[in-house]
């Protein structure tokens, strides 16, 4: 359960865009911003407060790679691991301080392959 003043922001937010379906997806950016993720019930209040359904709130939100309903550190840091870097002998996973997707201890980086 969230913090009352989650969904007080997220109040602001909506008052800013107009609580209309079309502005689902600055006002879930927004969200993100402010808390580093999209927190899973704030995507339900904003469905509910817009008039759209859990659903649709969803398969937007999971549409866009840049929305995670994880915490996400100040610094995003993406390392591709495909085969032709795989083979150039890049970065492996192994040589990072931190498993995939989940942030330094102070939460100041986050890690995504």
């Amino acid at each position: 359960m969230l913090d009352k003043s989650y969904y007080a922001k997220t109040d602001e937010i909506i008052a800013v865009y107009g609580a209309a379906p079309a502005s689902l997806i600055p006002i879930i950016q927004d969200i993100q911003s402010e808390y580093r993720y999209l927190p899973a019930e704030l995507l339900v209040y904003v469905a509910k407060q817009i008039g759209i359904t859990e659903s649709k709130a969803y398969s937007v939100a999971t549409f866009y790679e840049n929305f995670s309903f994880e915490p996400k550190g100040k610094y995003v840091i993406k390392v591709y691991d495909g085969t032709a870097c795989h083979v150039r002998k890049s970065i492996s996973d192994r040589k990072l301080p931190w498993r995939r997707s989940h942030g330094s201890e102070e939460k100041r980086m986050s890690r995504f392959l």
